[in-house]
């Protein structure tokens, strides 16, 4: 899992504001505020956007270091996401791209419902 400090940490050593990096993301600062806070998690779609703006593997923003995962990989085959790590197998009943249309969604109910309190 990611932690909000270290989002924070990279987006202030880019000297950006949270509706900065929102804007370079494709979402609002809200949703990188929350990020930030730990109330909520960024998408697998996100996590790749915020992997290229801090111009760091996906492995750093969910560890702080890659250096200890030696092999990995997603893949799709006949309708089943794959991802191994170090030796370790799951499959997943899901293509690609349902998995980001998927989160993509999610991410819109949240902030539907946080738009909905406040």
């Amino acid at each position: 899992m990611i932690d909000g400090s270290l989002i924070k940490a990279l987006r202030r050593e880019k000297g950006l504001s949270q509706e900065e990096l929102g804007s370079l993301v494709g979402t609002e600062g809200n949703l990188v505020s929350r990020w930030e806070r730990g109330a909520s998690v960024p998408s697998p779609h996100y996590m790749q956007k915020l992997s290229e703006v801090f111009d760091r593997p996906i492995d750093y923003l969910m560890k702080g270091d890659s250096s200890d995962i030696k092999e990995r990989s997603v893949t799709e085959n006949k309708g089943v996401l794959v991802f191994e790590t170090d030796g370790q197998r799951l499959e997943v009943p899901a293509t690609l791209a349902f998995a980001k249309q998927f989160w993509e969604r999610v991410d819109r109910m949240i902030d539907n419902s946080i738009a909905a309190k406040q």
